[in-house]
């Protein structure tokens, strides 16, 4: 497999966090709708307006967890090459092909898919520091690492 060029990787990426942070604005507005546009007495509406200010506040909190897993992402270098598995590293397996940064599940670039594994990811736990040529076992699946830049 060529080498994917890490600038599209990451790319990639960004668009598809942007995308998200974008659907959370967007949910988090409608639920401001819903609270604070009703003119609801409180012993109408059921507990609700309760329930969905949690859900809000979870919302916003998931919000500000995405736009510093967009600020992890601006940050890598990617002119940088890796030998070894860490942060910004490309991974290539011989079952896929992983962008350590953020989980952004999978992302296509030039044709090929990418799987977005944060450091915080029990894979990466198993593949961290390793090299071309090195295998780990995660899940049940032995992986061979062919190449990481």
């Amino acid at each position: 497999m060529e080498m994917i060029d890490k600038k599209a990787i990451i790319k990639g990426c960004l668009i598809k966090q942007e995308m998200q942070i974008q659907d959370f604005e967007k949910e988090i507005q409608d639920l401001k709708s819903e609270i604070y546009d009703h003119d609801v007495i409180p012993s109408q509406d059921g507990g609700g307006t309760t329930e969905r200010q949690e859900v809000l506040a979870r919302y916003e909190s998931e919000l500000e967890f995405l736009k510093s897993e967009l600020a992890k992402l601006e940050s890598i270098d990617w002119e940088r090459v890796h030998e070894v598995v860490d942060t910004g590293a490309v991974v290539v397996t011989d079952k896929r092909v992983f962008f350590v940064a953020v989980s952004t599940e999978e992302v296509e670039v030039n044709g090929s898919s990418i799987f977005g594994l944060s450091t915080q990811a029990p894979i990466f736990l198993q593949m961290k520091g390793k090299k071309s040529g090195d295998e780990f076992d995660f899940n049940g699946q032995h992986y061979k690492i062919s190449k990481v830049y």
